[in-house]
């Protein structure tokens, strides 16, 4: 039953992470250029990688059992979802531009869940809020109150999940809150995100207008 209630406290925090696949590269969150994305997750987020165009790309586990059979990526099969329920390492590659961790590869690392921190932050009410909302891109993010022990940080993503900026947050916030200047981005829907410690406690939208 303790375990049960521990995998029902991570799933409520579990991410979902989107993995562009592209002109022979794997690009995810945080991942700007290059071809391959290596990043590390918690046991229960889900990944889903996002075919954006430029010939195919089959997508091979090369973990030992493999965690899934080759899935295709093109035009006629555009999105592939899995969920990462066991902590350990989970390489792949493109069969067509990459191979084991060279060329058009990703290396996912899954370590464990860690809710602790996160449901102590939701159940002292504290949450993140960034207005006006809609804004032109000056806004002002505060929390709502007084924040306990941990790292505060703000992720704002873009509609597809790609992570644009992070902010780390201070527990001044809770009064005079942060001015924060986002015209540089285009007029859209954003999402942005409270992490305690690394663990998404809440995401809201956020829209900009010219």
């Amino acid at each position: 039953m303790v375990a049960a209630l521990f995998l029902t406290a991570a799933s409520a925090f579990a991410a979902n992470i989107t993995i562009l696949v592209g002109d022979n590269y794997y690009r995810g969150p945080g991942n700007t250029n290059g071809t391959a994305d290596i990043r590390t997750i918690t046991a229960g987020d889900r990944v889903t990688w996002s075919y954006v165009g430029f010939s195919s790309h089959p997508t091979m586990s090369d973990s030992s059992p493999a965690a899934w059979s080759i899935f295709q990526m093109n035009a006629a099969s555009t999105t592939f979802s899995y969920t990462f329920n066991t902590v350990g390492t989970f390489p792949y590659h493109c069969t067509a531009h990459g191979g084991v961790g060279t060329g058009q590869y990703g290396v996912i690392t899954v370590v464990a869940a860690t809710p602790t921190a996160t449901l102590d932050a939701r159940e002292a009410g504290i949450s993140l809020n960034v207005f006006p909302n809609p804004s032109r891109g000056q806004v002002t993010v505060q929390l709502t109150q007084k924040p306990s022990a941990g790292e505060y940080k703000l992720r704002l993503s873009n509609i597809i999940g790609q992570e644009l900026r992070t902010i780390a947050l201070k527990p001044e916030l809770t009064a005079a809150g942060l001015p924060l200047d986002l015209s540089d981005l285009h007029t859209g829907v954003y999402f942005y995100s409270l992490l305690v410690d690394g663990k998404v406690v809440s995401t809201k939208r956020l829209v900009l207008q010219n």
